[in-house]
């Protein structure tokens, strides 16, 4: 049975989805870049990218019976947050470079700029919400 657009709610791992969908457009912006920025910039921001998701799905798996698996959820979330903390670092890196060379720039648009930041917030805002609510799901543990 479909639920009406209107009535439907934030689903409960979105916070997958949208690691999934930074991962993606990262890739494929990271792959329009000079290749002499490779080493320096854009192998830093897609392994920040694929940890953020692959930290998420690890925390996601991890169903707690104890609290030492509690924790260890807690743990990947932490680490999930802290890459896409810190992938703000190389994107601001990268968008000053293409600007040293309009010519690179012409690969680049600005919607791939806006579109990481829009998607990194977003990411952020959800693996908060889903660590408070794994502190009042778990409190009895």
């Amino acid at each position: 049975m479909s639920v009406y657009v209107s009535k439907r709610n934030e689903s409960k791992v979105e916070f997958l989805e949208t690691a999934r969908e930074l991962s993606a457009h990262t890739l494929t912006y990271c792959l329009k870049a000079p290749k002499r920025l490779t080493f320096f910039l854009t192998k830093d921001i897609c392994a920040l990218a694929r940890r953020v998701y692959y930290e998420a799905n690890t925390a996601n798996g991890i169903i707690p019976r104890n609290k030492i698996e509690l924790q260890n959820r807690r743990t990947h979330f932490q680490l999930a947050l802290a890459a896409c903390e810190n992938m703000e670092i190389p994107l601001a890196e990268l968008k000053e470079r293409l600007k040293l060379n309009p010519e690179e720039a012409k690969k680049w648009s600005e919607f791939a700029f806006k579109e990481w930041g829009r998607l990194l917030v977003e990411e952020q805002k959800l693996l908060k919400n889903i660590m408070k609510s794994d502190l009042e799901r778990y409190k009895n543990i």
